[in-house]
């Protein structure tokens, strides 16, 4: 499947923007060595609200539903209906990225630091190197007021993983999402009750922290950022891990923030 851009929930690019991968020296090695971009979880990031509803949303969708309830229509135990899809982050994974022109300082701190580089590439060529056959939804992130905004979901749960609270706004977060991995759901179709589906379903969820999504390595790094705190040996090091990797020729910049 690759890229999907064309889901409804989604706000994938209208051009080829600039993107920026933050990460330590053994995340670095481990895409290098793996050749594989790793997608985390939901229910692992730190943000509490990650993949949950504003509060004016939140309320509509309590409204809607309590309505279809009492019309008989619904079950009742969805009466707190946005409660249930708030707790439904166990299947979705995350690739984070920075969207921006020039590199930030503050991502150097939170990220890396001392030990960090970046990985630069534009949008066409993330898309052009993901081989994986899972289903890869890009989009980019929508900062806002979680307490006065309202958002169109859309019936769609993977709506929440397009928003961000608006004090993030500082990341120019640039996504890329996983649902319900083909890893993880093929498995489940050799099941046969549903009560076994859903037990299995749960283990299985939880035992599988991150996904690891195949890509071309060529492809996908233009340029090599070293951290502006990081030692003037780490140069070195940087071009020997390329060299071994056969990406010899993929520029490496000192940053002189």
């Amino acid at each position: 499947m690759a890229i999907e851009e064309n889901h409804p929930a989604i706000s994938p690019p209208k051009m080829n923007i600039i993107l920026w991968r933050y990460m330590d020296i053994p995340s670095f090695v481990y895409l290098l060595a793996k050749e594989s971009l790793t997608f985390v979880r939901a229910d692992l990031f730190e943000d509490k609200f990650e993949g949950t509803f504003p509060k004016l949303t939140a309320s509509m969708i309590d409204e809607d539903s309590r309505k279809e309830i009492e019309k008989g229509v619904l079950d009742k135990r969805y009466w707190n209906f946005s409660e249930m899809l708030n707790k439904d982050n166990k299947s979705m994974y995350l690739s984070c990225w920075c969207q921006e022109n020039h590199e930030m300082v503050h991502m150097w701190k939170i990220y890396s630091k001392e030990s960090g580089i970046a990985i630069q590439t534009t949008y066409n060529d993330l898309k052009n190197s993901i081989l994986t056959k899972e289903g890869v939804y890009p989009t980019q992130i929508n900062y806002i007021d979680f307490k006065t905004d309202f958002l169109d979901w859309k019936n769609n749960t993977m709506t929440s993983y397009t928003i961000k609270r608006k004090e993030y706004k500082s990341e120019s977060e640039f996504r890329m999402l996983i649902s319900h991995p083909r890893i993880i759901e093929d498995k489940l179709l050799l099941l046969k009750t549903s009560g076994e589906i859903s037990t299995e379903r749960e283990r299985l969820y939880l035992k599988t922290p991150i996904i690891n999504c195949e890509v071309d390595i060529k492809k996908l790094i233009s340029k090599v950022h070293l951290s502006p705190y990081a030692p003037k040996w780490y140069y070195e090091v940087v071009t020997e891990l390329l060299n071994k990797y056969g990406l010899g020729s993929v520029k490496i910049i000192q940053s002189d923030l």
